[in-house]
């Protein structure tokens, strides 16, 4: 009964994987790794990117008030996530406090994807989903997103956030995933 709650507490997502969608009831989860995209539905294109989520970022907070979920939830990476509060507790201001001075950064971070010279634009995104390096060993070196996702939160061309991961990696800054066709991965 123990081990049937604890995998219940946890979720695997694939790459494009939906959490949850707008509008819909659920539970508050916290991302264990990979990142995540947040998108509002019923919006033109252009308008749909909301956020994103990365490593330790709670993702849902939003439905301990509204009852709802603001946002759709979509895996950029692949993730890993854990449940953030039992179906029956609620979490204490102070957790909650500080989802909310992390949501708020994470949003401020958002924003700062379409700001700006592309290159630029595209090498923030690339810090963002990078392994965290406060302090501690970085973790196995993380597959970037999709280009079309790259490109959609960055709001430039395919080709452009292409071409800028190119140069990156000419610049030592980028490897190629081996296993991913070629696909730049960030280097540790």
């Amino acid at each position: 009964m123990a081990k049937r709650a604890l995998a219940q507490s946890k979720r695997s997502l694939a790459v494009g994987e939906d959490l949850f969608a707008t509008e819909e009831g659920g539970k508050v989860w916290m991302l264990l790794e990979g990142s995540m995209r947040l998108d509002r539905r019923g919006v033109p294109e252009e308008e749909r990117f909301a956020g994103l989520a990365v490593k330790g970022d709670i993702l849902g907070a939003e439905i301990l008030l509204l009852g709802s979920y603001t946002f759709c939830a979509t895996a950029l990476t692949p993730c890993r996530l854990q449940l953030w509060a039992d179906a029956g507790l609620v979490p204490e201001p102070s957790a909650l406090l500080q989802a909310l001075v992390r949501a708020e950064r994470r949003g401020a971070e958002a924003l700062a994807l379409r700001c700006g010279e592309a290159a630029a634009r595209v090498r923030r995104l690339v810090a963002l989903l990078g392994p965290s390096r406060a302090g501690r060993q970085p973790p196995a070196r993380p597959a970037l997103p999709r280009l079309r996702d790259m490109a959609e939160m960055t709001a430039l061309t395919v080709s452009t956030v292409s071409r800028t991961l190119v140069q990156m990696q000419a610049e030592g800054g980028l490897e190629a995933a081996p296993t991913l066709r070629g696909r730049p991965r960030l280097r540790s």
